[in-house]
């Protein structure tokens, strides 16, 4: 039997490249904000409050759109999907130097941009179901997630830099579509060819079941549908908080934040997305080789580390050393990054092939409300206190509820099936 029937085709690498650009793109497009935050508002004549709210936006119509878009992924194709989502991206970007004079005009091209990310993240679930044997999901899913925090990382550190060189934010904003042009081309190229042979045979629901295959009844009563969501839900809470404050609050003149200016807040933010790319691979590795497929430890784990040293992060103690924020930024970023190997794991074990894309995209859809509540209580903090320490401590909150919930998400797949 060849590689290509046997489903080992060495074209599933071409496959998962073209889904890391995708989620590359959304990721970056969300985070570029981040480290000049305070020019972004100054620009707009806006308080920070009100500028962390493009990041709430970005956040609302990712989670909308991921509730969706899995029925496009599933019906249309992983191509029609992933191009989809990069025009949402890559678009509103493009038109920014344009139309970014204006807040109202700015929330309305970042709703269409936060649409990217359903129809992006919805992709994964197919590609690894239909592409890649079961012993690989893990490491797949790994570097899936893992390109979110190549995009967060790229963001961080040339944001400031293509600011410093473009002069103002919205042209920044254009220079950062690149990445979704060129996920778009991948996307036509290479993942218009149909999954191997005996992908199909060995697991038929992926090319003939219907969406009935669960009813809407057993779906909603299935404990991993909730488990999942609400995991994603307080995973979202605290990594949307820590990846688009924590740069602004390193940015920003005290008393408000730590004072390190865009520059340097950018670089210093790098450890807490550059790690995330390590996080995720060791993630899906730890889940096929350590926890053999149960994702409870891995999913406790990231939490414990995130609101452990995102608190650390305003205590006098650490913030009085670069040295010991930058092991903080590190670890915090590195937990909020782990768990969702993990999570697109456990969601892709527990249902058919056939609709795993609309239930990672329920899953994701609804936990992504926890990024938007995240974002909007944050930044409302942020406007009524004047400063980032209780946007800040909600992360290591919502962090304490997701170890808990992590305890439910035992391997429940022939319950489930």
């Amino acid at each position: 039997m060849t590689d290509e029937t046997a489903g080992n085709t060495r074209y599933r690498w071409a496959v998962l490249t073209a889904l890391l650009f995708g989620t590359a793109t959304y990721s970056a497009n969300l985070i570029f904000m981040a480290p000049i935050l305070p020019q972004v508002a100054q620009d707009l004549h806006i308080n920070m409050g009100a500028a962390a709210n493009l990041f709430t936006a970005y956040l609302l119509t990712c989670a909308i759109s991921q509730m969706f878009a899995g029925v496009v992924c599933d019906k249309l194709g992983v191509t029609a999907a992933l191009v989809v989502g990069s025009l949402c991206a890559s678009v509103p970007a493009v038109l920014m130097p344009w139309l970014g004079d204006n807040y109202n005009a700015v929330v309305v091209m970042r709703l269409i941009q936060g649409a990217s990310t359903g129809f992006i993240v919805t992709s994964t679930g197919p590609v690894l179901a239909l592409w890649f044997p079961e012993k690989e999901r893990g490491l797949a899913s790994g570097l899936a997630v893992g390109s979110s925090s190549t995009g967060c990382a790229l963001a961080v550190v040339l944001s400031p830099i293509i600011y410093a060189t473009a002069g103002t934010w919205q042209r920044t904003s254009a220079v950062f579509s690149i990445i979704g042009w060129i996920g778009l081309l991948l996307a036509l190229m290479w993942t218009r060819r149909k999954p191997p042979v005996a992908v199909e045979t060995l697991c038929p629901t992926a090319a003939t079941a219907s969406p009935a295959k669960m009813t809407v009844r057993e779906i909603a009563l299935s404990p991993v549908t909730w488990v999942a969501t609400f995991c994603v839900f307080f995973g979202n809470f605290g990594l949307h908080p820590l990846l688009n404050f924590v740069p602004a609050y390193l940015a920003a003149p005290a008393p408000a934040g730590l004072g390190f200016g865009s520059m340097l807040a950018g670089r210093m933010a790098l450890a807490t997305t550059i790690v995330g790319i390590f996080a995720t691979s060791s993630s899906g590795i730890f889940y096929d080789k350590v926890a053999k497929g149960d994702a409870r430890l891995p999913i406790a784990l990231g939490f414990i580390m995130t609101g452990l040293f995102a608190y650390g992060l305003v205590c006098s103690l650490v913030y009085s050393s670069m040295f010991s924020i930058v092991i903080c930024l590190m670890l915090a970023g590195w937990g909020g990054m782990f768990i969702y190997p993990a999570i697109n794991a456990y969601v892709i074990a527990n249902f058919p092939p056939g609709i795993v894309g609309r239930m990672l995209g329920i899953c994701f859809g609804l936990g992504g409300f926890g990024g938007f509540i995240g974002l909007y209580l944050g930044g409302l903090s942020i406007s009524r206190s004047g400063n980032f320490v209780m946007a800040i401590i909600l992360i290591s909150l919502a962090s304490a509820a997701g170890i808990i919930v992590a305890f439910f998400a035992g391997q429940r797949t022939k319950k489930t099936l």
